[in-house]
């Protein structure tokens, strides 16, 4: 058993990182989440209370932080008109987002996202291919922070993220532009 397990640490694609934030969390870069597990880590879901499900922001105000929950390949059947977000990876490092149809640049959520670090806030980006596969939803990558490299553009606000980490390879590959 040690043998297997030795072994299937060496070969795991996920390192035990967890990226330096300015709060505990306990969620490791590039592992796998729903978002009930995320929501969870962020304080915002408890035993006692149900956290916000089917949303692409979660909001923890006492961490000042946002977690962005993408899908890449979206369909008409999964998604409405009104979310279908142009969210995909640029390069490794950069990536961009679509804030919800509401937001403006002006309203205190667009000021928060695209002043986070003079606010204090943390943006955590997760993100996946698709929403389900074989019927069953598919969990997030956790990308780790990310800082506004850009933004443009109104309700939605349009925003280039540089990540932190690099994404996986694997993941750019199957979710670029044009490939």
């Amino acid at each position: 058993m040690e043998e297997v397990l030795s072994w299937a640490a060496e070969e795991s694609r996920i390192s035990p990182v967890r990226p330096p934030l300015p709060f505990a969390c306990p969620l490791e870069l590039h592992a796998r989440y729903g978002s009930l597990d995320i929501s969870t880590a962020l304080g915002l879901t408890t035993i006692a209370q149900t956290g916000q499900t089917g949303v692409g922001v979660l909001h923890a105000p006492g961490l000042k932080a946002y977690a962005m929950l993408v899908t890449f390949q979206k369909t008409e059947r999964e998604f409405s008109p009104s979310t279908m977000y142009a969210d995909y990876p640029i390069s490794r490092e950069l990536f961009h987002w679509e804030s919800q149809s509401s937001t403006s640049q002006a309203s205190h959520t667009g000021q928060n996202i695209i002043k986070h670090q003079l606010r204090g806030y943390t943006i955590l980006l997760f993100a996946r291919d698709v929403k389900q596969r074989n019927g069953a939803t598919v969990p997030f990558t956790y990308l780790g922070p990310a800082d506004v490299e850009r933004y443009e553009s109104e309700r939605p606000i349009k925003v280039v993220y540089r990540l932190r980490h690099p994404m996986p390879a694997e993941m750019f590959e199957m979710n670029r532009r044009g490939g």
